[in-house]
């Protein structure tokens, strides 16, 4: 079942008629500018983590639980049903210097900072539940070879969802002692979050975070598959598939608000006088006459991390497997209703020995570049990293992550 998450075509490849996943977890963490050589080596990096970057700042983090799910296979077609939730918390180009101001600011440094960013930069959260429902066909199937398409629709429960964007905007920020300044500034910042974090009788996590549990928009993966086999065994293995088409409306609770800010030179306004809830430091924005603000509550919709995947998988013993695996996202991640997805291409060999398998992930990523893993799975259980190879090797390594799942199938 996590071959056919990955492509809905390999539903049709399932290796008993009946296949049950009884969970899957993936956790990864990638960023562009610390290892965890350089926590370990110095604590306290955090205070002054921008001050020799010299490129935006971008952090991956993503989670997902995979639930009870189940294939079965009937002649040429095959079906599923998928449970899935996600979570995700990214910074996209942040941009050093002004990082490097607010943390001069908060350790009380007399400093001057002039920023210009000329794309929109993002942080954002993001939780959700998907349930899948997924179709198979074989379109071919002879000795020799087997085509097959499939498509896994899903309907997302949405959970949370936070952005803070800042898009073209150029300012000066003065910081000292006593009061923080903004001045010769222009530019658009987007703040979208749900209302009940602000809720004075607090947030349940149990019962409120999914909306009532109902679902918010749909989602559809759609692939296609081809096999070369040699003795009813794979030979060639082959797939391409189009993920996360669709999005899901955050509800009548999710606040959305796009800031202008004008603020001509020589003139200036003090950050650190705002004070107050969201509501009431909007009002200060105001009476300062510098911003303007637009509310666009009603109907936010947010793009899933679309993607375009292709595999191949090559097996020229029984013994021994490798395969190939790219991913590129197709949406805009500086849009801020769009979720991100990292651009990777991995390589990975695989040792079969009867029930035990050994296989070693070696992947470049967008994000945290060059990695490389090692896992190991005995029947239907399997635990592995994509970079634990590399973080005892390199004390640079970027990334930080633990995959492990457990199956069982039955029938021929």
């Amino acid at each position: 079942m996590i071959n056919a998450m990955m492509n809905p075509a390999e539903i049709n490849n399932l290796t008993k008629k009946v296949e049950v996943s009884l969970f899957s977890i993936n956790v990864g963490l990638d960023n562009n500018i610390l290892s965890a050589q350089d926590i370990i080596d110095n604590p306290d990096v955090f205070d002054n983590i921008f001050e020799n970057v010299d490129k935006p700042v971008n952090l991956r983090s993503d989670v997902s639980v995979m639930g009870p799910a189940v294939g079965l296979r009937f002649d040429k077609w095959s079906f599923g049903i998928t449970t899935e939730v996600k979570a995700k918390v990214d910074i996209i180009d942040f941009n050093p210097d002004l990082g490097n101001s607010i943390i001069e600011n908060a350790n009380g440094n007399n400093d001057q900072t002039t920023i210009n960013i000329p794309e929109n930069q993002r942080v954002n959260a993001s939780g959700w539940m998907e349930l899948g429902f997924i179709v198979g066909r074989q379109i071919l199937d002879t000795d020799f070879h087997s085509l097959s398409v499939g498509a896994n629709f899903k309907l997302l429960f949405p959970g949370s969802y936070s952005n803070l964007g800042m898009d073209k905007l150029s300012a000066t920020i003065i910081d000292s002692e006593d009061e923080t300044l903004l001045t010769d500034a222009q530019g658009s910042l987007n703040l979208s979050y749900d209302e009940r974090w602000e809720n004075e009788d607090g947030f349940d996590l149990e019962e409120d975070l999914w909306r009532g549990f109902n679902p918010g928009g749909l989602g559809v993966d759609l692939g296609v598959n081809y096999m070369i086999k040699r003795d009813d065994d794979p030979l060639l293995n082959i797939g391409l598939s189009l993920k996360n088409l669709g999005s899901m409306g955050m509800g009548s609770n999710q606040r959305n608000k796009n800031y202008i800010v004008n603020i001509p030179q020589n003139e200036y306004f003090r950050v650190d006088n705002l004070d107050g809830n969201i509501d009431e430091i909007e009002q200060q924005l105001v009476d300062s006459g510098y911003f303007t603000i637009n509310d666009s509550d009603s109907d936010i919709r947010v793009n899933l991390p679309r993607t375009v995947a292709a595999y191949v998988e090559f097996s020229p013993v029984k013994s021994f497997q490798i395969s190939l695996y790219g991913q590129k996202r197709i949406s805009n991640e500086n849009n801020n209703i769009n979720l991100s997805a990292a651009d990777l291409i991995v390589i990975t060999p695989r040792l079969v020995l009867g029930k035990f398998e050994l296989y070693s992930p070696w992947m470049q990523h967008q994000i945290s570049n060059f990695t490389g893993g090692l896992g190991l799975q005995y029947g239907g259980f399997f635990i592995g990293s994509n970079s634990v190879i590399t973080s005892f090797m390199n004390s640079d390594s970027q990334r930080a992550d633990i995959h492990l799942g457990l199956s069982w199938g039955f029938g021929s």
